[in-house]
């Protein structure tokens, strides 16, 4: 049975100001409408997720509750991880690695550049930088998350806020 991974870059968010710390920022405005664009459109897409994970930053924490408010998701099913914050492309597959193999469909919102690092070592696919609430989907054949291998997945879609407007 294929196993869905939805790679989703946080959505637009506001300059860091002094005194801030990077994680502390907040999505703006534009933010808030491009998490709730994209959650409209994976619940017209007839999307479930088994499991939904973020960064520890504001920004992907107020990307993924935008989102599943959009999709009717409850949003204790989010799940927050402090590695994903600042994750090297080697973490941040690692850490899809060790993912529930009764899980089927997950998603994971995080930051470029990794976000989109990953999504083309896992398609070998020319994504580029993925814009604010970029949304990347692989699909791979494996029985087990502990079996993907870079360059084993397939792009299913890549899909961006711009797009859908």
């Amino acid at each position: 049975m294929p196993r869905y991974l939805y790679l989703l870059r946080h959505a637009e968010s506001a300059e860091k100001q002094m005194g801030q710390h990077d994680r502390e920022r907040e999505l703006t405005q534009r933010g808030v409408r491009e998490a709730s664009l994209m959650g409209a459109y994976l619940l017209k897409e007839n999307t479930k997720f088994d499991a939904v994970h973020c960064s520890s930053a504001s920004r992907a924490r107020s990307t993924a509750v935008v989102l599943a408010e959009s999709m009717k998701i409850e949003g204790e099913k989010i799940d927050e991880h402090d590695e994903l914050y600042d994750a090297s492309t080697r973490t941040f597959f690692e850490f899809i690695t060790q993912f529930n193999d009764d899980e089927q469909t997950i998603l994971c919102i995080g930051h470029n550049p990794v976000i989109s690092y990953l999504a083309e070592s896992l398609t070998k696919s020319e994504i580029g930088e993925m814009p604010p609430a970029g949304l990347a989907v692989l699909k791979f054949a494996s029985d087990q998350w502990k079996d993907i291998l870079p360059g084993t997945a397939e792009l299913q879609n890549y899909v961006y806020p711009q797009m859908l407007m």
